[in-house]
This record gives C-alpha cells, structure tokens and sequence, in this order.
C-alpha cells in the first residue's frame, strides 16, 4: 500500500471501524477461552499492542507532511523500528513475567493489525 496517496480520513474511519468491531467479537471469544481473572491483563495487552501500532503508522504517514523525509530513508527506518518496537514490548512483558494472557492479547492485536492492512492493501489495489 502506498501511504502516499491515499486518504487519511477515509483509512482512520475503516480502521477505528475495524478495531471497534473486532474488539466486540472478541467479548465473547474471551468469555470462553481466557480465565475470569486474566481478562482484563488480556485486554491491556490487546489494547497497548494497538495503541502501539497506531502510533508506528503515524510515523510511517510523517513523510506526507515532510516530503524531505523521503529521501532520507525514513519509510524504510519505520519499518525496522516497528519490528523492534514491537520485539521490545513483547520481551518486557515476558522478562516482567506478566501472565501468558498479556502477551496472547498483544499478539493477536498484532496480527489483527497486519490482517487489516493486508486487507486495505488489496482493496485499495495498490
């Protein structure tokens, strides 16, 4: 997909459209397969997991505002930091020993995130 050329606007509504609707299918699935007391740790884990991808495709969309960041390499750094961002959190909840349900809910926030971008990349035909 190319974040050069499309629109902001429209891309924020699908994708606060898709979290909100993914977020209330996800109720009931955590109903059954995540313990009573470990929901909520299993939320937060979902919730930073987004909050975090949110915040890197704000980087990525950066050299819309400032063209000059193009040439430097910027859209390519992004991509690493994400990677490392993200390797990052994922290695603080283990090292804090936060229960297994953090980290179920910050991954499946992940992949959650990359589904939709796969699904904007080809419905956008680019």
């Amino acid at each position: 997909m190319d974040f050069n050329t499309f629109d902001t606007k429209h891309f924020y509504k699908h994708y606060l459209s898709y979290l909100v609707v993914v977020t209330l299918l996800g109720f009931p699935i955590t109903f059954g397969l995540v313990e009573e007391g470990y929901r909520f740790i299993f939320w937060i884990g979902y919730f930073l997991s987004f909050s975090i991808q949110i915040s890197i495709l704000q980087l990525r969309l950066l050299p819309r505002k400032i063209p000059a960041l193009v040439e430097s390499g910027f859209p390519l750094f992004t991509v690493f930091l994400s990677f490392f961002v993200n390797l990052a959190v994922l290695t603080t909840i283990l090292v804090l020993e936060y229960p297994f349900e953090a980290t179920s809910g910050f991954l499946i926030a992940y992949f959650l995130n990359l589904l939709f971008l796969v699904f904007a990349s080809y419905f956008s035909g680019k």
